[in-house]
């Protein structure tokens, strides 16, 4: 209480008792100073050390009609010319009643006794206020002035600015000689005191008023600028536009009145135009107060009232913009009286304020005592001569500081209700964040039963099921796998606000990740008529990014095109753009309406260019998509058409190996080592291998296009002793696979240039099946969509990136034993042939030979030989011999043949076409068995018999081994059947196992030709290189 007190005192005593005191100080030291008496003033007693300026008030003599100069009064003091009898006048005072008119010129005059001086007699002389032109003279030397006094209108210039002159005064009297003229106001002559000094005296009054209404022009100036910056913040509170307004009207009038200032900062500006601003800046204070009041305390003003207070300042700023200065300045009476009215409705609004808010009882108080001083001040200039202009400035400032307070207080207690609630909101939305990250990880695991228990059905599993039923499952599962979406948006944009995703930058390239996601994309986009559209510069650089993340940015940008585009293309496409590269998804789709397109990466948010969620979703994925993009250091934005579609930009920053090498040395190395590995000429790295791993059983291939990671591969597969070969590229790996046939297992890098690691395996896959060459696919995608895809390319397994030793070993090893598992039952399965088709061909055999020995011995003694060679060869042949010589296949051959011509006779020919130096290792048993397949299901099927050829020819890298003969041939579909492997008829078995076989060590099985009735050519190659070497 007694600090309100305290401040309650302060308050009054700057608002009413510092201007009241000024004023009455300004009263008793003009009664207590001389004055001028008849034209005459006596300043002799005055010190202007000590007192300063003299006002040079009182009675001087006035010449109306008349502008004379010092010469005019020289020749009335010789007797040359008289003048007429002055005609005493008061200063400051309106001339009105003594000229008789406002309008017309005189000139006044005054004699002032000065003190004596040792030194130079410098003086000066200042004007403040002289309707509205004067020229000053002192000791017959004119000064200067402001405007041009004149004798008529049109010889007048007029302009009423203070003026401050100086000059040196020989003697102890100075005569003053003041012209002055007014054609343009509704009253003239000297209405401010003149005041006259040494020239230190005049320099420290000017100094002191231009410091004062500087004081007041910034003291508005900056309240406005503060107000009104606060209000652009703020819009719905309209008390803090006009009071900004207010105080700039205030700072304009501030401009206009006291020293002028606006008239030195724009002398060129006409004194009517001034004189209109300074009406129009009056009215707008006035009418901004008002309207403050108004907005500030709602009903404590008539309506009524604001309104017509509307109406009178719109009249009286018509009346300053179109009437002249002459008419408009008849009207101040009634223009005080309106501001008079203005004030006291402020004063009552207080009041209603005081009673509404007594909190703020003493800013309203304060506020209340300025505005009330303010009239009295308009009171005492009105009818007195003191000038009160800066004190109801000051008065005024004292308002709006007040109201400053008072605003601040408001936005304080604001902001601290806002701080509660934002921490409770806070709170609340962490609350919620971690429901929906909790229920999202409860839903992942009966969501994703609920989707396998669908597909499973759906594919038979609880048995048949009606097109209906497949309908509803197939709704099922695709609601199931929306709402899986929908579970990993909410974890990432969840993980995304908390801050919790640090990404794991590394040199990545880029197109190898788009063709990757696009592979996997394209999937998805068989449902519409949409076609996908890749668009990549060359020797695009590599870009700075998380892997992992990067896809999910273009998955999402992919999806959303998609989503939007219901026909047409998807075009994704980069650029290079100085340190960063630009990536663009362009569709066809609908395009973004214009005022969705700032909020279209906001939470929540859909951007489809309509008003309705037609495609569903929650606008997650976009805000998502921007938070990864900013947090890799990019930025994102979109262009779009309503109607014509919507292309997406993203920025990733370029490699930069000083950078790199500078923050993070492991990662920069990498860097270069991958470029250096690029620019080399070989594709395949070899390593310096030991003698032990040349002995090595199994041969495993690496595939990366990063030599740290083969260099990591190599150290730790070397360790079991397997023979490791490595390739950098998919381009590399196919050629080393034709090089090395015995490769047991392919270890590959799903993100690889040119050709990724998916691509690779349906090459490879071409020719290979999973058993007889399993691939081991690297990588740090985990969704569940691209494990489908890779398994669906053929990989046998996958690891996860970074890789852990022992895991790595463990599928290696399990991968290993797994073809050779199978590689066991290929040749446990040719011996098993081999014991079907013996009993049945010793049967036919020996009837032969029995048959024979009774008509003729001696051939009979070479069937048996024949037969005995044939049995030995094949008996000498172990399940574990993967290559045989050519020659002992083809005494297998011979001795099969012999015994089948000893039986068929004429009906069978076989002809050998050999090239003579043809030497090479192949499988045992794949030449016979297709002899045989020739002779007992082709010319034998025919009752006249046939011709069977065998040629083995070098043609180029490689030797091709024909089996053709002319027999019965093998209808369409049997033959499909047999090619696709599926039969298991006469021969089926045989060639399959053929096939198998061929495929394992030459990635290229066995061509089958036929036609119905003409016979059959079936053709097998191997390569020279591994023909020869194998052994």
């Amino acid at each position: 209480m007694r600090k309100h007190w305290i401040m309650l005192t302060i308050s009054f005593i700057c608002i009413v008792v510092f201007p009241l005191g000024s004023i009455v100080q300004t009263l008793f030291t003009e009664r207590g100073n001389p004055h001028a008496r008849d034209g005459i003033m006596d300043l002799t007693g005055w010190d202007f050390d000590r007192q300063g300026a003299a006002s040079l008030n009182g009675t001087w003599d006035f010449y109306p009609g008349q502008l004379l100069k010092p010469v005019d009064f020289e020749a009335d003091i010789s007797g040359r010319k008289p003048l007429s009898e002055p005609l005493p006048i008061h200063v400051p005072s309106r001339w009105n009643g003594t000229l008789g008119e406002a309008h017309g010129y005189g000139t006044y005059h005054l004699r002032v006794r000065i003190p004596p001086r040792a030194e130079k007699n410098d003086y000066g002389i200042r004007t403040q206020n002289i309707r509205m032109a004067h020229r000053l003279f002192i000791d017959g030397k004119e000064i200067g002035g402001k405007g041009l006094p004149g004798t008529t209108q049109i010889t007048d210039i007029q302009l009423n600015l203070p003026f401050t002159g100086f000059t040196s005064i020989d003697g102890d009297v100075a005569d003053i000689i003041v012209q002055v003229s007014n054609y343009s106001y509704s009253s003239g002559g000297i209405i401010a005191s003149i005041l006259f000094g040494d020239e230190h005296s005049i320099l420290k009054s000017q100094q002191q008023d231009w410091l004062k209404d500087l004081m007041t022009l910034f003291g508005f100036i900056l309240p406005a600028a503060f107000f009104l910056m606060l209000f652009r913040l703020r819009r719905s509170e309209k008390e803090l536009r006009y009071l900004g307004l207010f105080s700039l009207s205030g700072a304009m009038y501030a401009l206009t009145h006291g020293e002028k200032l606006l008239g030195t900062l724009l002398p060129f500006l006409p004194n009517n135009e001034f004189l209109r601003l300074q009406l129009i800046s009056a009215a707008l204070a006035y009418y901004y107060l008002l309207r403050y009041m108004d907005a500030l305390v709602p009903g404590a003003i008539h309506q009524w009232f604001v309104r017509l207070g509307v109406v009178l300042v719109l009249v009286q700023c018509a009346v300053g913009l179109t009437l002249s200065p002459v008419l408009f300045s008849m009207l101040e009476l009634p223009m005080l009286l309106i501001s008079l009215v203005v004030i006291g409705y402020t004063l009552r609004a207080m009041l209603h304020w005081l009673k509404k808010r007594p909190d703020d009882g003493h800013f309203v108080l304060m506020s209340m005592m300025s505005i009330f001083m303010v009239v009295v001040l308009h009171t005492v200039g009105a009818f007195t001569t003191v000038d009160t202009t800066f004190l109801a400035l000051y008065e005024l400032l004292l308002f709006v500081f007040a109201q400053m307070i008072v605003t601040a207080i408001r936005f304080a207690q604001s902001f601290r209700e806002v701080e509660a609630l934002s921490e409770r909101l806070l709170a609340i939305d962490s609350l919620k964040d971690e429901f929906m990250a909790n229920t999202s990880h409860e839903l992942r695991t009966p969501l994703h039963g609920i989707i396998n228990i669908a597909q499973s059905m759906l594919e038979g599993a609880a048995g048949v099921v009606t097109p209906k039923q497949a309908k509803n499952l197939s709704m099922i599962t695709s609601t199931g796998k929306r709402l899986s979406l929908l579970v990993n948006d909410i974890l990432d944009f969840s993980k995304l606000k908390n801050g919790e995703i640090e990404l794991k930058r590394s040199a990545v390239d880029l197109e190898s990740v788009a063709r990757t996601v696009v592979e996997v994309s394209g999937f998805t986009f068989e449902d519409k008529p949409v076609v996908l559209i890749q668009q990549w510069p060359p020797a695009l650089p590599l870009v700075e990014a998380d892997e992992d993340r990067l896809r999910q940015i273009l998955y999402n940008l992919l999806g959303n095109a998609y989503k939007y585009t219901k026909q047409g293309e998807i075009r994704l496409y980069a650029r290079v753009d100085g340190a960063v590269v630009t990536v663009s998804v362009a569709d066809t789709g609908v395009g973004i309406a214009p005022d969705k397109l700032e909020g279209i990466f906001q939470s929540y948010e859909q951007g489809n260019g309509t008003s309705e969620r037609v495609n569903g979703g929650t606008g997650l994925g976009l805000s998502i998509t921007r938070k990864l993009v900013e947090l890799g250091g990019g930025t994102i934005w979109v262009e779009s058409k309503p109607g014509e579609g919507s292309t997406f930009h993203f920025t990733l920053p370029i490699v930069q190996f000083p950078l790199l090498q500078a923050s993070s040395r492991p990662v920069a190395a990498r860097y270069v080592a991958a470029q250096e590995i690029r620019a080399q000429d070989t594709a395949a790295i070899d390593w310096d291998e030991t003698d032990d791993i040349l002995e090595a059983e199994h041969t495993i291939l690496i595939v990366d296009d990063d030599p740290v990671n083969r260099q990591v591969l190599f150290n730790l597969l070397s360790t079991e002793r397997y023979r490791v070969i490595a390739a950098d590229s998919g381009a590399a790996a196919l050629k080393l696979r034709e090089e090395h046939p015995s490769i047991d297992l392919v270890i590959t890098d799903w993100m690889m240039p040119r050709m990724s690691g998916l691509e690779l395996c349906r090459k490879l896959r071409e020719n290979s099946s999973l058993s007889e060459l399993p691939i081991l696919m690297l990588t740090a995608r985990g969704l569940p969509e691209d494990i489908k895809m890779g398994f669906q390319a053929g990989a046998n397994d996958f690891l996860s990136k970074p890789v852990d030793a022992g895991e790595l070993r463990a599928r290696v090893r399990t991968l290993i034993e797994m073809r050779t598992s199978v590689q066991e039952v290929v040749r446990t399965e040719m011996a098993f042939l081999q014991a079907q088709i013996k009993p049945h061909f010793l049967y036919n055999a020996l009837n032969v030979i029995i048959a024979t020995c009774a008509v003729n011995p001696d051939k009979a003694t070479d069937l048996l030989i024949e037969l005995s060679h044939y049995l030995r060869g094949s008996f000498d042949f172990q399940n574990r011999d993967q290559l045989v010589p050519l020659a002992k296949e083809l005494e297998l051959v011979e001795s099969y043949v012999h015994l089948e011509q000893a039986r068929f006779e004429e009906r069978l020919v076989v002809h050998y076409d050999i090239d003579s130096d043809v030497r090479l290792y192949l499988p045992p048993l794949s030449i016979q068995p297709l002899v045989e397949n020739a002779i007992r299901h082709g010319v034998m099927a025919r009752a006249a018999g046939g011709t069977v050829n065998l040629g083995i020819t070098r043609e180029g890298e490689h030797i091709v081994i024909e089996v053709q003969d002319d027999g019965v041939g093998i209808p369409p579909e049997r033959l499909a059947q047999v090619s696709s492997g599926r039969t298991e008829g006469p021969g089926g078995v045989g060639l399959q196992n053929i096939n198998r076989r061929l495929l394992s060590l030459y990635g290229q099985g066995l061509e089958i030709q036929s036609h119905s009735g003409k016979g059959t050519l079936v053709r097998f190659r191997i390569p020279v290189k591994i023909a020869i070497d194998s052994r």
